[in-house]
């Protein structure tokens, strides 16, 4: 026992542990004199209640720890220690010798509870064969005799709710060479699994396997053992048998590794942060108190109060690492991440939560809010999607400055946000300097990718260009201007430019001077001047309606 690291006691103890290790049961020995009534009751712990253990500590039970008791009293926690009130002495005169086959899950359960794992509270969590507790038994009594150690009195006490049927799996040599890519023949495969007592039954064509071995479910176990004896090392390189296949990635990786594509050629450097954070984050990005971002799931069994929910927002994440290379004297940071954020559909959870991957872009020092507001339209694009991205201001972010602040929105979903970060979240932070931070959705963005791309040959016939020039309403947004171009442009509209923005003395109050350049181009003829005309009615038309006039 010494040599196996276990700490010799008394003869009578000794074999208990010594089956253990040999037979794989724990076993325990009680001092029958001390056993009221001379009777062993197994019950569920009240809630609160306490017992001293071997080791003299006293544990406190909740109803999900089973007890063994006698008729009056526990004696032991199930699976995992006796009790000092009947533990074996030297003035030992008769010895009950129990073992049991425990449920795995709540011994181990019950273990974490009340702190204390043991020997064989590892063995039972594992599962044990309920087969080999009375053959456990029948060694100790055994061994008993033939130490001096006492006389055994025959008959036992045997509740038994199980017996376990030795598992029977098909025999398919042909399947198992083609799984390992191995060339064996029925007899070699048959004279490794005897090696370890899996039989061959000739009759039903089938390897059984004893009721310990709780691993052998199906031709891929049988396999495994048969790769074992074989010698991993001796399988050969072979090339996988099947359909082909194309060999691409899955569709949502291949969108993301286009985000990381576009992040990386913009100068973004890619970070990592962790999944679980604490719950004052929501306080540092001044979330409302009826946000649903506040809805963290908490964590059972947290490292600590700063790791304890799983987050519902990558930002702080973000944040903390921009804050962390301002504090450094970086200059000119630009990070991005792809992480899940984890939103539960209800509290309590019900059902494992919206697990979402959101690609999140920060950054400060050498660049603007239209920096970033590119970036995502790179990353827009270079997904397919080619219609164009609205951006309402109205986004209601209480972490984003309130007038530098815009909801992405792609045929009438939102697929994410950008915006400047708000200067009291940026000082709480520590982040001295103007901050700017984009979130996508990728799982929204999923709905409208394509890599469908089809080719349009270079244009034969030329384009005409006109600008415009507007004295427009500080209210009305270039998208939708923007809208009214491609509306009422109509085909012949190839593209449109904005190239001049002007807020002066020159304009009156209330207003601001843009200016578009427009090309339109006929892809079958050359476009006739009466043509162009009719497009630009119709768009000043448009235009009209939101209150624009023309700059004379």
């Amino acid at each position: 026992l010494a040599a196996n690291g276990i700490r010799p006691i008394n003869n009578l103890v000794d074999i208990t542990n010594y089956v253990m290790e040999e037979f794989g049961q724990p076993m325990h020995a009680y001092d029958l004199d001390t056993i009221a009534g001379k009777e062993i009751v197994v019950r569920r712990a009240k809630n609160d209640e306490k017992f001293v253990t071997l080791d003299g500590q006293e544990r406190t039970m909740d109803d999900q720890v089973l007890m063994i008791c006698d008729g009056e009293k526990a004696v032991g926690i199930a699976g995992i220690m006796g009790g000092e009130n009947s533990m074996i002495t030297d003035n030992v005169k008769t010895v009950l010798f129990e073992a049991a086959c425990f449920d795995g899950t709540n011994i181990r359960l019950s273990s974490k509870r009340i702190g204390l794992r043991t020997d064989a509270s590892g063995k039972f969590e594992k599962g044990l064969d309920p087969n080999n507790a009375q053959a456990a038994i029948d060694r100790a009594c055994q061994l008993m005799e033939e130490l001096g150690a006492g006389e055994v009195v025959g008959g036992m006490v045997d509740v038994c709710n199980e017996v376990r049927e030795p598992s029977r799996v098909p025999f398919k040599p042909e399947k198992i060479n083609a799984l390992l890519g191995t060339d064996l023949t029925p007899e070699e495969m048959l004279a490794y699994l005897a090696k370890v007592e899996l039989t061959y039954d000739k009759e039903t064509n089938e390897i059984v396997a004893p009721t310990f071995r709780q691993d052998i479910h199906y031709v891929a176990d049988v396999a495994e053992e048969v790769a074992r004896f074989f010698g991993y090392d001796k399988i050969p390189t072979t090339l996988p048998s099947g359909e082909a296949t194309t060999g691409k990635l899955p569709f949502k990786l291949r969108i993301e590794a286009v985000a990381r594509d576009i992040a990386e050629y913009c100068g973004f450097s890619e970070g990592m942060s962790y999944s679980f954070e604490s719950p004052k984050v929501f306080d540092k990005l001044r979330l409302p108190a009826d946000s649903e971002l506040r809805q963290g799931i908490v964590i059972s069994n947290p490292l600590g109060e700063d790791y304890s929910v799983m987050r519902t927002t990558t930002l702080n994440g973000m944040l903390s690492s921009l804050a962390t290379n301002y504090n450094r004297r970086n200059k000119d940071v630009r990070l991005y991440e792809l992480g899940n954020v984890y939103r539960p559909h209800s509290l309590p959870l019900t059902e494992l939560p919206d697990e979402r991957m959101h690609f999140t872009l920060g950054m400060y020092g050498n660049g603007d809010f239209f920096d970033m507001k590119g970036v995502c339209e790179e990353f827009f694009e270079k997904v397919g999607m080619r219609d164009k991205v609205d951006y309402d201001p109205n986004s209601g972010k209480t972490y984003l400055h309130p007038g530098r602040q815009a909801n992405m929105i792609y045929d009438g979903k939102v697929v994410g946000y950008l915006g400047e970060v708000h200067p009291l979240v940026a000082d709480t932070y520590g982040i001295g300097d103007k901050a700017y931070v984009a979130v996508i959705d990728i799982l929204t963005v999923l709905e409208f990718a394509s890599f469908n791309h089809k080719y349009t040959g270079i244009a034969k016939y030329p384009a005409v260009t006109r600008d415009l020039s507007m004295v427009v309403p500080k209210t009305v947004l270039a998208g939708q201007i923007e809208h009214v171009l491609t509306q009422r442009g109509g085909k012949i509209l190839e593209s449109y430019q904005l190239f001049d923005i002007y807020e002066g003395n020159q304009i009156k109050e209330g207003y601001k001077s843009m200016a578009y350049s427009l090309v339109f181009r006929h892809h079958d003829k050359t476009l006739e001047e009466s043509e162009i005309t009719a497009a630009m009615k119709k768009i000043l038309n448009g235009l009209t309606d939101l209150g624009i006039e023309l700059r004379s």
